[in-house]
């Protein structure tokens, strides 16, 4: 049976109305030029940044304004360097004799769908088994074995960040030298 004309017009209001819309979403052009030639925005000075700063969503890495600081320590089962935020551990990465390269942060929850975490170092990125418990304890960490290229982008003080599912922390700027160069050796030298 043949459409009648009422029905062809009503079949077409879909397109029609969208069409209007995109149409109207653009704008007249008078208002684009306007934008185009308003006055450049002037910088924002230190209590706005602050204000910005305060409206900003709670992210998982650390305070702009919390100072960072890189601590280091070995034992007979490998060594590690420990980032901390004032007393706060944020992340531990070790090279551990009897496990191989191991990351662990608190700042992540625990998702259980979740099997991998990625650790960079500068372009050099590694894939661990991440494991954790729903209660964090332990916290979230990953484990697998001791990549040179990572171990070396670390110890030439390379930025450092770790991502876990939906979650990220970093980038952080790499440990000083001198730990960055002792956590390289002692992660070549077996992980201790």
């Amino acid at each position: 049976m043949p459409c009648s004309k009422s029905e062809k017009r009503r079949s077409r209001a879909p397109e029609a109305i969208a069409l209007a819309l995109l149409v109207a979403a653009c704008g007249p052009p008078e208002r684009q030029e306007k934008a185009v030639d308003s006055e450049p925005v002037a910088p924002l000075n230190d209590a706005q940044k602050g204000a910005l700063e305060a409206e900003k969503p709670h992210m998982q890495g650390p305070s702009l304004a919390s100072p960072l600081r890189w601590e280091a320590s070995s034992s007979g089962e490998g060594n590690a360097i420990v980032l901390f935020e004032d007393d706060s551990e944020i992340l531990r990465i070790a090279c551990l004799r009897e496990v191989g390269l191991w990351v662990q942060t608190p700042r992540f929850k625990h998702v259980a769908s979740e099997e991998r975490m990625s650790v960079g170092a500068g372009d050099v990125v590694v894939t661990l088994v991440a494991t954790g418990s729903p209660a964090g304890n332990p916290p979230v960490r990953g484990e697998g074995p001791i990549d040179p290229a990572f171990v070396r982008a670390v110890g030439e003080g390379r930025k450092i960040a770790v991502n876990y599912g939906y979650q990220n922390i970093g980038p952080f700027e790499g440990p000083p030298e001198e730990r960055a160069k002792n956590f390289q050796a002692g992660c070549e030298g077996g992980g201790g």
